[in-house]
This record gives C-alpha cells, sequence and structure tokens, in this order.
C-alpha cells in the first residue's frame, strides 16, 4: 500500500484549500465577538452533564441544605386550599427550635393577609432571625431604569440590599425593571433578602441563572448568593465581578474561608447551575405537616433536630398547579427552587463549571483542522477520512473528561467548525460534479429525503419532463386561525415563528419518507410514495399527521413560555390515483401532483374546521392502512364542495400501541356505533347514543351536528330523496 504523499499540484490544492478553510473559521468567529457558545453547546453537553451526574462525577451534595416542602398532603392535612399564615408562623417557631442555620422562603408573601395570622408569621420572622424572604424582579438586557414605588420595602430594598461590588471588564448585564416585593411588614421583619428571578435559555432549559441584576447604579444577588455571603461573614461590596470571566470571593482573615471561591461568568453575569442530582435524588426534604407532626411527638423530635440542625432550609410550593415547573438538563419538569439551592450547593461545595475561552475553543479547532489537512496530504483516501473519525471522537473523550473535572466544552462548535474543515476538504477533493448530479441536489436536497436524493443521482431519468399515473398518499396541513394570528403580530416575529413551524413539520414529513411539494403561506403540501413507490405510503403520511400534532404539543409549551402564539395545524390525508412527474412548461417545470385526489385531501384539511378535529383521512387512506396499528373513528360521509359523490372520512386519534384514555375510547365507541346506527336509519337510537357520546365530550361539534341531523329528518317526518346519510359541505 502506497502511504506517499498526493503530487505536487494536489498538495499546493489541499494547501491553499486548507489555509483557506482554517482562514473562514477563524475570521467567523472573530466576527462573532469572540462568542463560541450557543443554545446548541449547552443542548449537546446537556446528555454529557446528565450521566456525569447520574455517575458519580457531578458537583457534591452539601449535608447543609435541606427543604420544607408545602405539597399535595400538606392543603389535605389541613383540609384548605390556602394554608394560613398562622400556620406558616408554627413552622417558623419549629425550625427556630431546631437551630437552623438560615431560612429561605421561595415564596412572596406580596398583599396583607389576616391581621393577626400576619403578626404571628412576622413575629415568627424576628424571632428565628435569619429568614431570608426573595423579591421577583422583572428584567430586561437593555439599559433601562428601575421603576420605584413607595413603602417600607422599596426603601429597604434601596437602602439595605443594593451594593455597589468591585467591576472589571465590560459588562452587558441585565435590568431590573420592576418588582414583585414583600408586602411591608414582612420586608421589615427579614434578615436579607436576594432575587429569584429565574431565566431560560432560548431553548426553555433553565441552565443558568444572573448571580447578581443591575438596578440603576447598584446590584441586588440572588438570593443563594445573598445567604452565602452572610454565612460567610462577607460584604457584597468586597466581592469582584470580572464581567465575562468569574466573580471572585476573596478569602480573608476576617471570613473563614480558605480559598477564594470562583463563580464563572459570562459577560451578563450568568452562571452554568451546577445541579448535583435530580429532584428525588437531591437535598432531604420533609413536608410542612409532617414537620409539624414529628415535632409534637417527643420520641421523634430528636430525628429532627439531626435533619435540621444547622441547615440551610429552602421552604417552597411544590403542590400540583402552584408550583414553578422547568426543564433542567437533568429532568424534563422540576420545581425551580432547584435552581437556588443548586447554586447554594456550588458555593459551599466550591463546584461551578467554567466554560472553554474563546481564544480555548479557537486554538483547539485550529489544532484538530491542521491535523485534517495534513491527513490529505496523504495519497491512501482512508487515512484521511479515519483522522477525521479519530478527531471526532477525540472531541467527545475531552468532553467528558472536562466535564467531570468541572470544565465545559462547546462540542457544538467545535464539531461544527472541525466539520465545516472536514467537509470543505472532502468537497475540494471531488474534482468533476456531473450536471444531472449538481440539478438532483439542488432542486430536491432541500424537501425530499436525502437516501431519495441518493437514488435519484442512479436514476436522473426519473426527473424527465412530463408525469405518469400512481396511487400515493397526499397530505395538507394548515394551520387554525393564522389569518388572526398573523394580525397581530409584527412581520419578523411572524416570519421567524413561521420559519420555526414549518422547519419542524418538514423534518416530520422527511422522516417518515414523504417530500415537501410545496409551501403555500402556513400551507404545506406534502405526497408519501413518490417518486418510489413504497406499499405503506398510507402508513407514512397518518404517522407524520400523528407527529405533527404530537410535536406541535411540545412546540405551544415552548411558544407559550415566550409569549408567542400557540400555533395548531389541521391536517387532510388522501390516497388516491394521481398524476404525478415534472409539471409545467419546459423551461420552468415543477415535481408535483394532480387530480381529483389531491383536491379531497385539500378539502378534508379544510373539513376539520366544521368537526372541530386536527387530523382527518378518506374511507380511501383509512382502506389502505396497516390493520391494527392507528386509533380512528369515523366521523361522518360528507360531500365535499364541487363534489356529488359521498366519501365517509375518519378522525385518526392515535396509535394502538399508545395507552389511550378509557373515557376517550368510551367516547369514540359510542360515536361509532351511534353512526352506524344512524346510517341503517334507526333514528332514535342514534340520537340516544349520539346524546351518550355528548355527554362524555359535551363541548364536540360532530355529536351535536349528528344531533341536529336527525332532529331535522324526525321533524319533516320525511326522508330525503335518494338519501345516503352525508352532508354537504358548502366551504372550502
Amino acid at each position: 500500500m502506497n502511504f506517499g504523499l498526493k503530487n505536487k499540484k494536489d498538495l499546493k490544492f489541499i494547501t491553499v484549500l486548507g489555509l483557506f478553510l482554517l482562514w473562514t473559521v477563524s475570521a467567523f468567529w472573530f466576527l462573532g465577538r469572540g462568542n463560541v457558545w450557543s443554545r446548541y453547546n449547552f443542548q449537546m453537553l446537556d446528555s454529557f452533564y446528565r450521566y456525569a451526574v447520574q455517575s458519580g462525577h457531578g458537583p457534591p451534595l452539601s449535608p447543609k441544605i435541606a427543604y420544607v416542602l408545602i405539597t399535595n398532603d400538606s392543603y389535605d392535612y389541613v383540609d384548605k386550599n390556602i394554608l394560613d399564615r398562622a400556620y406558616m408562623a408554627k413552622v417558623n417557631d419549629v425550625l427556630n427550635k431546631l437551630g437552623v442555620a438560615a431560612l429561605a422562603y421561595d415564596i412572596i408573601f406580596a398583599r396583607p393577609g389576616k391581621a393577626d395570622a400576619d403578626q404571628c408569621l412576622v413575629k415568627s420572622i424576628q424571632d428565628l432571625g435569619n429568614v431570608y424572604l426573595p423579591i421577583g424582579l422583572d428584567c430586561s438586557n437593555q439599559k433601562r431604569s428601575f421603576k420605584w414605588e413607595t413603602g417600607s420595602a422599596y426603601e429597604r430594598f434601596r437602602f439595605d440590599y443594593l451594593f455597589k461590588p468591585i467591576e472589571k471588564g465590560e459588562s452587558h448585564p441585565f435590568y431590573a425593571v420592576r418588582a414583585l416585593m414583600q408586602a411591608d411588614k414582612f420586608s421589615r421583619a427579614a434578615f436579607n433578602s436576594g432575587h429569584i428571578s429565574a431565566m431560560s435559555d432560548p431553548d426553555g432549559v433553565f441552565r443558568h441563572n444572573a448571580m447578581l441584576l443591575r438596578v440603576d447604579d447598584s446590584y441586588f444577588p440572588t438570593l443563594s448568593l445573598s445567604m452565602f455571603l452572610d454565612y460567610a461573614g462577607i460584604s457584597f461590596d468586597e466581592i469582584t465581578v470580572h464581567w465575562g470571566e468569574k466573580i471572585v470571593i476573596p478569602a480573608t482573615k476576617h471570613n473563614f474561608l480558605e480559598t477564594d471561591i470562583i463563580i464563572p461568568i459570562d459577560n451578563q453575569g450568568r452562571t452554568f447551575i451546577p445541579y448535583a442530582q435530580d429532584w428525588h435524588n437531591g437535598f432531604k426534604k420533609m413536608g410542612i405537616h409532617t414537620l409539624l407532626q414529628y415535632y409534637d411527638d417527643k420520641n421523634l423530635r430528636g430525628n429532627l433536630t439531626d435533619f435540621f440542625e444547622g441547615k440551610f432550609v429552602f421552604i417552597g410550593d411544590v403542590s400540583s398547579g402552584i408550583s414553578d415547573l422547568g426543564q433542567t438538563p437533568l429532568e424534563h419538569s422540576a420545581s425551580l427552587i432547584e435552581m437556588h439551592t443548586a447554586l447554594l450547593n456550588g458555593l459551599l461545595t466550591h463546584s461551578f463549571y467554567a466554560g472553554w475561552s474563546f481564544e480555548k475553543t479557537l486554538g483547539f479547532i485550529l489544532a484538530m483542522g491542521t491535523i485534517l489537512v495534513l491527513s490529505a496530504f496523504l495519497k491512501p483516501p482512508w487515512i484521511f477520512y479515519g483522522t477525521g473519525c479519530l478527531v471526532f471522537a477525540a472531541v467527545i473523550g475531552i468532553a467528558w473528561f472536562d466535564i467531570i473535572q468541572f470544565s465545559l466544552v462547546p462540542v457544538f462548535t467545535i464539531f461544527s467548525s472541525t466539520g465545516f474543515i472536514f467537509l470543505g476538504l472532502i468537497i475540494g477533493s471531488e474534482i468533476i460534479v456531473s450536471k444531472d448530479r449538481a440539478f438532483i441536489k439542488s432542486a430536491f436536497s432541500r424537501y425530499v429525503p436525502e437516501k431519495v436524493v441518493l437514488k435519484m443521482l442512479s436514476n436522473p431519468e426519473l426527473l424527465n419532463w412530463g408525469g405518469e399515473e400512481r396511487i400515493i398518499t397526499v397530505l395538507f396541513a394548515d394551520l387554525e386561525n393564522f389569518t388572526a394570528i398573523s394580525e397581530k403580530m409584527k412581520p419578523a416575529d411572524l416570519v421567524t415563528l413561521l420559519n420555526d413551524y414549518l422547519t419542524e413539520m418538514t423534518d416530520i414529513v422527511l422522516a417518515q419518507g414523504g417530500i415537501i411539494d410545496k409551501y403555500q403561506g402556513d400551507s404545506i403540501m406534502a405526497e408519501f410514495g413518490a417518486p418510489f413507490d413504497y406499499a405503506d405510503h398510507a402508513d407514512r403520511a397518518v404517522k407524520a399527521g400523528l407527529a405533527m400534532q404530537q410535536r406541535l404539543k411540545t412546540l405551544r409549551s415552548i411558544w407559550r413560555s415566550k409569549g408567542l402564539p400557540e400555533l395548531r395545524c389541521r391536517v387532510g390525508i388522501n390516497t388516491g390515483p394521481m398524476i404525478i412527474g415534472n409539471l409545467g412548461s419546459r423551461q420552468i417545470f415543477d415535481y408535483t401532483v394532480i387530480g381529483d385526489a389531491v383536491n379531497l385531501a385539500s378539502r378534508l384539511e379544510g373539513a376539520n374546521k366544521y368537526y372541530n378535529t386536527y387530523l382527518m383521512i378518506s374511507e380511501f387512506t383509512h382502506a389502505a392502512l396497516t390493520p391494527g396499528m392507528f386509533l380512528t373513528r369515523i366521523l361522518d360521509s360528507i360531500k365535499v364542495k364541487g363534489k356529488k359523490e359521498a366519501v365517509n372520512v375518519f378522525e385518526v386519534y392515535g396509535t394502538c400501541s399508545e395507552n389511550s384514555n378509557m373515557d376517550h375510547e368510551s367516547y369514540y365507541q359510542i360515536y361509532n356505533h351511534a353512526f352506524e346506527t344512524y346510517l341503517v336509519q334507526e333514528f332514535a337510537c342514534a340520537r340516544d347514543l349520539f346524546l351518550r357520546a355528548l355527554s362524555l365530550r359535551p363541548d364536540d361539534p360532530a355529536s351535536k351536528n349528528m344531533i341536529t341531523r336527525i332532529d331535522s329528518i324526525v321533524l319533516k317526518n320525511k326522508m330525503p330523496i335518494n338519501w345516503d346519510g352525508s352532508i354537504a359541505l358548502t366551504e372550502k
């Protein structure tokens, strides 16, 4: 085997190409102002971080932290929907007697309650003496003035809680705009405070928190930092903030710290939250009702002392419907009180995560890129490809090694940059590219699955001008009330939202082997079973429709958290003979389908409005589905606009492999029975059955429509001529 170098001409070409690629990557990141971190890096690191924690390589759990939680059982214990503040005062008194180091509420008592209960709570806070009552702040990443109001809570906020640390570097902090304060009486009684403002990453995951927020020309720390500074005997104005690098809490002879505590931050003052465990495996927890019950039992009181003495105790409400929930790197849905305990734990155990700097990241990328370029000098192509595999494997290994050393590697940035260099070298080595291959890739790669494109490259005759008749399945998807939504949004925001929606839906279509025919505004047209035939095209289309609805459920929660409209789409699917091919003129043509079967699919999408459904298929698609794969119910027999023949239509509401809701199953079974009875003209029995179905789903238009239709027939006491049980829809 010849391991020699390539010829001089090739070496020169690769050298120039390699230098160009390395320069391009460097220029790209320099023009990006040195920001090598994006949400994609953190999304990739989530898996590393989660596995590190599960395998015992995450932050250690401090024994000094515990929870006292208000749970569903707590409300059941007092047999009320709210907890009397006098009841909370008892909790404070018990914790006082148990000798807690500090008590932090993740609750804001914003309004006065019953005077006697409030006074009990105030007294218990004063007696305990080390109670932290937080403040919630609305923030902006633009420079804004704080909205001050009257009252002792605001006075204390201004004069007792705001400080000016030593600052170095260029800062871009979050500015507090307004506050949700504790009521004045509680604010006066509290020992100290801190903010509990939670800010998710752009993808909705709570990975970072601002350690300090700017209020006019001063700063306000997070609740955990405030508690730790008091515990360590350090004034806020003693710490040094190196913006974009770190916060330094100094060890001096006046405090007990043996070494400086370093909190890595970005230029907005955010740090990566060092979650030590998930909720169930984390810090010790006890319900407030359990705390009081155990304290009343003298035999158990000693156990409570061991549980709470000298601890930092956090009180929060985690009951259903009240708790603040969010996604973390460890859990899809977690109580956000974990953010504060995780940050305090990081301070107590010195276990914060530092991300790679811009300089270190770019240096590593250029080193890996240089190795790839040098490997491309050798003749055997497997050496180059093998080196590429080793480089990517090395990145994964380094990312794992670093994360257990509490260092974060921007994996996506390194992958994408070295991948760009690797791909550039591959493309640069491809000297001859045929016209047909270039045409097919440019024409189809954006809306046809990759495996279809590859097959087309071997069969370019499929793209000849003209068409053929085939039985395939076509899907139409359109957004509900999109016109009304678009009128309320700025054009730029609307385009971003629509592009996100279309991207997600397109990925689903492509994943099921479909092709995107066209986009028409917010509408999607897709085909399954073309350009290459496969027997299960109806199954794939319905799977795509269900996946669209399921993905939109997830996206709606994300859009809701960002204040964006919650989009819903209606899907219509039909299977039948269609003309498919490159249709149009010989100069300009489009790969598409035409025919009555296509029009029916479009009409079914619109017919969803009449039944308040979101996935409707025709009887032809229903007959083509694999038996026992999907959960369906017959909706109606309809005549769409422009057609005289009726067609049975079905709603698809899941797959048979899912655990279906029993009430839903009962409804669908009763509705199906009712419709069958209706078709054989047993109207009285059918009406009773539709009423039973309506009792299970009171707002269901399908049952209401059928009852109205039956009543119309019964009142006229005359069957329409050529009655077939169908209804003609006059709208598209």
